[in-house]
């Protein structure tokens, strides 16, 4: 079985440290660069504005990094997990404006829930970081994750972290493929120097900005990831993080959309999980999603597959489970209470998938570099109707 494939899996992490050390990563912050340039271990090739990560210094980095088991969140969890723009009104069937009303209602709903360990805020109410933890946390004492990006964001989140605990903030600090986003450096830095939890993330999307092949797909968003981790470990040695590489998949037939309900994102995010078990990491993952716009028969046959797969193999954590729709562009409450019945009721079911390792993967990650061609690269092409069918 793949997700038992040590090999398979060593294959990945180490054409991931390889992404690192040949690659690199497109960075124009000097801060960043000093930060990796004062270890001795990293260089700044200017030629292309890449930073190169030698990978002894990753493996440093996650030795220093805090191991699963002193994360808060233990294995097995399912979570509600990211932010969706619009709620979809169960009654009408349209797009409305999230309020915190939502955010307390889905805070309640997941706080009476067994089967749900953890939450994320589920739907956007903009500009409002302070009061949105703080209806989080109201009426919901589970574990939590936020995204904040302003001064005043993080020190609740650190006021959070020292009484409540049971906190992480959410950054995705690189674009993929292989792209800091400058504009997140500055919060990042600020919240992983406060010593607050993070997750590290990110979601290349195969097709579009990551290769389209599984172990490809793999390989770079571990890579990603792992530069996260190792700048986090840098700043502040010892700080939580947690790998949070949410591999996913661009849908060719539906205009390069990413697609949430194929058994392939599953079993990629799975994958992922295993990588980072065997480095003995905390890690969170997105599964039992959908494809579809409206909670129906369709939707709730994704997310049985998706629930079965995950109780047969274990794992880490699993977000995005419950309430969101296509694209996570949109939640329902009614379908977060049913498929939270779902998860329930569902048992452990062997995947009958097989991947193979691609051996192209490394090649095609260092073609296209920081630059997000994989739309036309004849590795795209040459895979269409072969890599994630299902």
């Amino acid at each position: 079985m793949i997700f038992e494939d040590d090999d398979f899996l060593e294959k990945i992490h180490l054409d991931a440290l390889r992404v690192l050390e040949e690659v690199g990563v497109k960075c124009e912050s000097a801060e960043l660069r000093q930060i990796f340039e004062n270890t001795g271990l990293a260089a700044y090739d200017e030629t292309n504005a890449h930073i190169h990560v030698l990978s002894p210094l990753v493996e440093q980095a996650l030795e220093m990094t805090p191991k699963r088991d002193k994360f808060f969140i233990p294995e097995n969890s399912f979570g509600v997990g990211g932010t969706a723009p619009f709620v979809y009104d169960d009654l009408t069937g349209e797009l409305v404006m999230p309020t915190f009303e939502h955010i307390a209602r889905i805070a309640k709903i997941v706080n009476d829930a067994d089967v749900v360990q953890f939450m994320a805020r589920g739907v956007l109410v903009p500009k409002q970081e302070v009061k949105v933890m703080d209806t989080i946390i109201e009426h919901c004492d589970k574990p939590i994750y936020v995204a904040t990006l302003s001064e005043e964001g993080i020190s609740r989140a650190k006021e959070i972290h020292e009484t409540r605990g049971n906190i992480t903030v959410q950054f995705s600090i690189i674009n993929s493929p292989l792209n800091i986003i400058e504009t997140m450096v500055d919060p990042f830095l600020s919240c992983v120097r406060k010593g607050i939890p993070t997750y590290v993330s990110t979601m290349p999307m195969a097709g579009l900005s990551g290769p389209y092949s599984m172990s490809g797909l793999l390989t770079l968003t571990h890579a990603e990831a792992l530069f996260g981790i190792t700048l986090a470990q840098l700043v502040n040695p010892g700080v939580m993080v947690v790998h949070a590489g949410l591999p996913s998949v661009a849908s060719i037939e539906k205009k390069y959309a990413v697609d949430l309900g194929l058994i392939s994102h599953n079993v990629a995010n799975l994958l992922m999980e295993k990588v980072n078990k065997r480095l003995d990491i905390p890690s969170v993952q997105t599964a039992c999603t959908t494809s579809q716009e409206h909670p129906n028969k369709i939707s709730e046959e994704e997310a049985i597959r998706g629930y079965a797969m995950m109780k047969q193999y274990g794992f880490h954590q699993m977000r995005h489970a419950f309430g969101f729709l296509k694209e996570l562009v949109s939640f329902s409450i009614a379908k977060l209470e049913r498929h939270i019945q779902l998860c329930q009721e569902t048992g452990p079911e062997p995947c009958s998938e097989t991947v193979e390792f691609d051996p192209e993967g490394f090649e095609v990650i260092a073609r296209n570099s920081s630059n997000p061609d994989y739309m036309r690269d004849e590795h795209t092409l040459k895979n269409t109707g072969k890599a994630f069918l299902n």
